[in-house]
């Protein structure tokens, strides 16, 4: 590292081409997608942990 890297915050960054790939099936594709597009509600266990996590964390 150069002295003009230490100071200018420079740091790499990993392009996609880079990243391992995902070998999906076409309908592990196409329900990738309706999660992403059409996500499930919360239920009332997912809340309440969630609840319980941010009174203990004081957040």
């Amino acid at each position: 590292m150069t002295k003009d890297e230490i100071g200018s915050g420079h740091r790499e960054n990993p392009h996609v081409k880079d990243a391992p790939g995902l070998n999906l099936s076409v309908n592990d594709r196409k329900v990738f997608v309706a999660a992403l597009t059409n996500p499930q509600p919360v239920n009332d266990r997912l809340r309440d942990t969630v609840l319980r996590y941010r009174q203990a964390a004081g957040v």
